[in-house]
């Protein structure tokens, strides 16, 4: 049995053991804080970085079609698709292909394109992209060429892909002879 020392000691036993409850509680939200904290901070450091930069060159075509409106004599509409293939220092995009969607808008020899791509690893898994760019043709002599710049970003991914993000920098040139391009790319996944 404890003895009683009076009501200023009681008094000062409970101001103690209330301030010892208060400092306790702080201590388990502060602990239960910062255990979100590195979950959350390492959920985000679980998401792996990549250099998905690469060149590419058309493979073939697969359809094509310009279509004149009419409202200008020089505006041309482009519907194409096209089958690439990727080089890379990236192993799981060198020799990959990709599909590409495109349309195009141009008016004499200048134009915006924009459209969507699918390309499929060697993995067998695909990420989706969409983009967007300007372009402009020149003649040299009796052929041409034209320059194309502009950005894309993944829009979807799948397997160890499906959360990708991320995107691109581009720029190719269109001749008789083909499609080229180069692209500064970094994804996290």
């Amino acid at each position: 049995m404890m003895a009683r020392l009076g009501p200023e000691a009681d008094a000062l036993f409970m101001a103690v053991k209330e301030d010892v409850t208060r400092i306790v509680g702080t201590f388990r939200k502060a602990a239960v804080v910062a255990t979100l904290g590195s979950m959350v901070a390492s959920g985000f450091a679980l998401a792996e970085k990549m250099d998905c930069s690469s060149s590419k060159k058309s493979k073939r075509i697969v359809s094509s079609e310009v279509i004149k409106p009419g409202d200008r004599p020089d505006r041309e509409l482009v519907q194409m698709v096209r089958i690439d293939l990727v080089s890379s220092a990236n192993p799981e995009f060198d020799g990959a292909e990709q599909t590409v969607y495109g349309h195009s808008d141009q008016i004499g020899a200048t134009g915006s394109h924009s459209g969507y791509s699918v390309t499929t690893l060697k993995s067998g898994e695909k990420l989706w992209t969409k983009y967007e760019g300007v372009h402009h043709r020149t003649r040299k002599g009796d052929t041409w060429e034209t320059r194309v710049q502009g950005i894309s970003r993944f829009i979807a991914g799948t397997g160890k892909y499906k959360a990708i993000r991320g995107g691109s920098y581009y720029q190719g040139v269109t001749t008789p002879a083909g499609y080229t391009q180069e692209t500064v790319c970094e994804a996290e996944y």
